[in-house]
């Protein structure tokens, strides 16, 4: 993630704050203007914080927008600034969400371009001998490989799609309850399969209720055999089934080949279509 410069029209720290939190020039200037004052209208602001008139308007309908600026009912319209602790909140939020954006971004790019970097190189040091990686390096349609299931779920951008099974680990993560909600507020999809042995444990019952009332779509059935979470119709990752059924740690297969990820899509529609909806 890269950080923002502040500009040149900044006034004192504060601005040059709000700029590298993301705030554009006139908007760092016009919040900081209000948070030193109780209330102010718009022509004061665009005098107190040299901003033009015919630009005051609209840079305030944004700080609103973003829940960094409040507007009173009174006529001039007057305008009130947020606790800088709740908007530095908003603004270290929208950061992180971009960083999570930047890091699909990146794993995308390395799905696209790391193949053909490897079959580059391997072609170059042909010398008679096979390639032992080929699996792993050839073809342009998807791969499968080994992988962590740790974060993945975060690169999601408008869809998850899960099943969960014992011993349900890191269910109630208060970090994914907030990338569940700021994902489906903006129009996405979150579902969950949960093995019903979820039913006879309270606390991950009262866990569970946590994902729904941040949107999570949830149901609850006997069929879950694995751990898997697919995201965004594109790539999904599997636990392989090892000795021990109640340790969720072991190998994690990763898959982005397209016919694969389909597969994987359907079989969730089937297992999803009777399951019981889950209610806390």
């Amino acid at each position: 993630m890269s950080l923002t410069v502040p500009s040149v029209l900044a006034e004192g720290p504060a601005e040059r704050a709000l700029e590298s939190l993301g705030l554009p020039p006139y908007a760092a200037r016009v919040y900081a203007a209000l948070a030193r004052v109780a209330q102010a209208t718009a022509a004061e602001l665009s005098e107190e914080a040299r901003v033009p008139r015919q630009r005051v308007y609209d840079v305030l309908e944004s700080l609103i927008d973003q829940g960094l600026v409040t507007k009173g009912p009174a006529k001039p319209a007057v305008f009130h600034a947020v606790d800088p602790l709740d908007a530095s909140a908003v603004l270290l939020g929208a950061q992180r969400e971009n960083l999570v954006r930047l890091e699909s971004i990146a794993a995308d790019l390395v799905a696209d371009l790391r193949r053909a970097w490897q079959c580059a190189r391997a072609a170059a040091r042909r010398a008679g001998r096979r390639d032992t990686k080929s699996a792993d390096t050839s073809g342009d349609s998807g791969r499968i490989t080994m992988a962590r299931m740790e974060h993945w779920r975060d690169y999601a951008m408008h869809s998850v799609l899960a099943t969960a099974r014992p011993p349900f680990e890191g269910l109630g993560d208060p970090d994914w309850i907030r990338r569940v909600r700021t994902l489906t507020r903006s129009g996405g999809t979150v579902r969950c399969i949960y093995h019903s042995d979820l039913l006879d444990d309270p606390a991950l019952v009262r866990q569970a209720a946590a994902y729904a009332a941040a949107g999570e779509e949830a149901r609850i059935t006997d069929g879950v055999e694995t751990r898997m979470i697919l995201t965004d119709s594109a790539r999904a990752l599997l636990t392989l089934p090892g000795a021990d059924r109640a340790s969720a740690t072991g190998p994690v297969l990763m898959i982005d080949l397209p016919p694969a990820v389909e597969e994987l899509a359907e079989s969730f529609t089937r297992l999803w279509d009777h399951a019981t909806p889950f209610a806390a």
